[in-house]
């Protein structure tokens, strides 16, 4: 049913962001998908890597859930100059240019800021061509 999976990655590593890579890990096994790590940074990248410790972190994530899946997982960290105020857009870019079929994301619950801005998840769910799974 899903041949790519797209897991946004926050290396704080909030509880919702670890909730959805297991969640991600189970349907990759199920479906014999690939996983693709994806880390929005105003770090530098070279070579298709994150300079530094956060570098080291997406490669190690990366690593733990090929072990754990026996699937394909990449790591992709993205350039940004403005997280903030790109993030949205660049995560749905990067699922259409990924060609995923799932995005599995991890969300907070709402607050009342939630009724006047969207939270990340609900942008993907209305801008993106993928099936988004919500986790809490």
């Amino acid at each position: 049913m899903f041949s790519h999976i797209m897991v946004p990655i926050d290396l704080r590593m909030p509880p919702s962001v670890a909730k959805a890579m297991k969640v991600a890990a189970e349907q990759a096994k199920l479906h014999r998908a690939k996983i693709s790590l994806v880390h929005v940074t105003m770090e530098q990248i070279k070579e298709g890597k994150t300079d530094g410790k956060a570098g080291a972190q997406l490669q190690d994530l990366t690593d733990k859930l090929a072990a754990e899946t026996g699937c394909e997982v990449e790591a992709v960290p993205v350039h940004s100059v403005d997280t903030v105020a790109e993030i949205n857009g660049i995560l749905s870019q990067t699922a259409a240019e990924l060609g995923v079929d799932l995005v599995v994301m991890g969300t907070h619950m709402p607050s009342i800021l939630d009724y006047v801005f969207s939270s990340h998840a609900s942008h993907l769910v209305l801008h993106s061509d993928a099936s988004v799974f919500v986790v809490r």
